[in-house]
C-alpha cells in the first residue's frame, strides 16, 4: 500500500531509501548487492502464487525433450507412522542410481514447450499465433530463488536474458566455479547428492493407497512441475518449479496441498543449528514461498546417511524463525530492484540478442555483458516462430495480469 504524506511532514527514512535506491540504479554498469540497508524497507507487494498449469517428465521421453501436459509424475506424501523414529538408509541403492546427464543443459526448453502446448491461455491472433504472454519475465523458479538469496548467500551464478515479444526470458548458465565443483566431486560427495532423491523415495508413492517402494532404482529423470503466475510489484511473473509431492488426503487445491522434501544433517552443536537457520533455511523459504508451498518436511540424518526423524517447517514461519540471520523483505526488495535493473539494461527486443548477468563468488555486485556467440542463444526458432511479428507487440505496460 502506498503511503501519502503532507508537504510539511518528513518522509520516513525507509521510503526515502527506496526512492533513492531506485534512482541510483539507473545508467549503472553493475548492480550493488551490499549493504543490506539499501533494500531494508517494507516487504514489496508479491501476489499470492497461482497455479496455471502442470507438466510431467519421465525417463523414456526426457532425452528427447518431450513433456506430458499432466500430473502423471506427481507423487503422494506417505510418511511413516512414527516420524520420530524412521531409520531410513539414504545410501541404499546408490550403485543402481539412474542419474541424468548434468552436462546436457535443458535451458528453458521444457517450459517453452509447455507454453506452446497451452497457447489457449494467452491472447492469439486469427492464425493461432501468440500475441503476448502477458508476462514481464519467464524463467524457472530456481532462478528467482538464487536471486532472492543473493544478499545472504555468496555463491556465484549467471543468468542469460533475452527480450522477446515484450517479455524478458531468463535462463541460467552454469558458472566456471560451479562446473569445476561439480566435475571434481569425490565419490563421497557424489553419494551425498543421491541421498536427497533416496529420501523422497522413502516417503512418497505414485499411488496414495500403495506404500513407498524403496527397492526400485532411484531415477532423477522423473519430475512433476507446477507452472505459476505471480507478480512482484509491477513485474508480472510466469515461472515453473519442480514439486516433490502432494498431501494424500488434503482438500486444499494446488499449490496449497504441495509438500517440499529436504534432508539436513542433525544438529549436534549450537553452531550446526545456527548454520542451518542462516544458510539453509533461506533457500528452503525462497523456493517454497515462490510457489506457495505451505510446508517443508525435513529428514534429519546422521553422517552415515541414516534419517532418524522428520520435522515440519511451515514456510510462512521460516522468516520469523531466522530473523536473526536474514530478512525476507531485504531478499524480495533486492529481487525487485534487480528485475528493474534488467529492464533498464536489456532494451532491444530480439530473441537472438543475449545479455549475461553475473554474480562472481563473494562479489559485492552483479555485472553484465553481451554474449556474441550464436551458441548462447537460448530461445529456439521452434518457439519464436509461434508468435506474431514484433511490429504487433503492444507496449508491455498496457498488459495487466487481470487481462489474462
Amino acid at each position: 500500500m502506498k503511503r501519502s504524506h503532507t508537504s510539511g511532514s518528513p518522509v520516513p527514512s525507509k521510503v526515502k531509501k527506496r526512492e533513492e535506491t531506485s534512482k541510483h540504479h539507473r545508467n549503472q554498469s553493475s548492480f550493488p548487492i551490499y549493504p543490506h540497508s539499501k533494500y531494508d524497507y517494507e516487504f514489496p507487494h508479491f501476489a499470492q502464487p497461482s497455479e496455471v498449469g502442470q507438466f510431467s517428465l519421465d525417463q523414456s521421453s526426457f532425452g528427447k525433450g518431450r513433456i506430458y501436459n499432466d500430473a502423471r509424475k506427481l507423487k503422494f506424501y506417505l510418511p511413516p507412522k512414527d516420524t520420530r523414529r524412521c531409520n531410513f538408509d539414504l545410501g541404499k541403492g546408490y550403485k543402481q542410481f539412474i542419474k541424468k546427464d548434468e552436462d546436457i543443459k535443458e535451458r528453458l526448453d521444457n517450459l517453452l514447450k509447455w507454453i506452446l502446448e497451452n497457447k489457449e491461455l494467452f491472447p492469439l491472433n486469427e492464425d493461432g499465433l501468440i500475441e503476448s504472454l502477458k508476462s514481464d519475465f519467464v524463467m524457472w523458479r530456481g532462478h528467482l530463488t538464487k536471486i532472492l538469496c543473493t544478499p545472504y548467500i555468496k555463491d556465484s551464478w549467471a543468468m542469460a536474458v533475452s527480450l522477446f515479444h515484450g517479455t524478458y526470458f531468463m535462463s541460467e548458465v552454469e558458472t566456471e566455479e560451479n562446473e569445476k565443483r561439480r566435475k571434481e566431486m569425490n565419490e563421497r560427495e557424489k553419494e551425498m547428492t543421491y541421498w536427497g532423491y533416496k529420501f523422497e523415495q522413502y516417503v512418497t508413492s505414485a499411488k496414495k493407497d500403495e506404500n513407498p517402494n524403496t527397492s526400485e532404482p532411484v531415477d532423477n529423470h522423473d519430475a512433476f512441475c507446477s507452472v505459476i503466475r505471480s507478480s512482484l510489484k509491477k513485474h508480472q511473473l510466469l515461472y515453473s518449479g519442480e514439486v516433490d509431492c502432494i498431501l494424500a488426503e488434503s482438500i486444499k487445491k494446488p499449490p496449497g496441498n504441495y509438500v517440499e522434501l529436504k534432508t539436513s544433517r542433525e544438529w549436534y552443536t549450537q553452531r550446526n543449528e545456527d548454520n542451518f537457520y542462516r544458510f539453509k533455511l533461506i533457500k528452503w523459504w525462497a523456493q517454497s514461498f515462490l510457489v506457495g508451498i505451505p510446508e517443508v518436511i525435513c529428514g534429519f540424518r546422521d553422517d552415515d546417511g541414516i534419517v532418524n526423524r522428520l520435522k515440519t517447517f511451515p514456510t510462512f514461519e521460516m522468516a520469523k524463525q531466522a530473523k536473526r540471520y536474514w530478512s525476507g523483505a531485504v531478499a524480495f526488495n533486492f529481487c525487485e530492484q534487480f528485475l528493474n535493473f534488467v529492464k533498464e539494461v536489456v532494451t532491444v527486443d530480439d530473441a537472438k540478442k543475449v545479455y549475461l548477468f553475473e554474480r562472481k563468488p563473494n562479489s559485492s555486485e552483479v555485472t553484465f555483458r553481451v554474449l556474441e556467440d550464436p551458441a548462447d542463444i537460448f530461445l529456439p526458432d521452434w518457439f519464436t516462430s509461434n508468435f506474431t511479428t514484433v511490429d504487433n507487440v503492444k507496449a508491455l505496460d498496457q498488459c495487466t495480469y487481470e487481462d489474462l
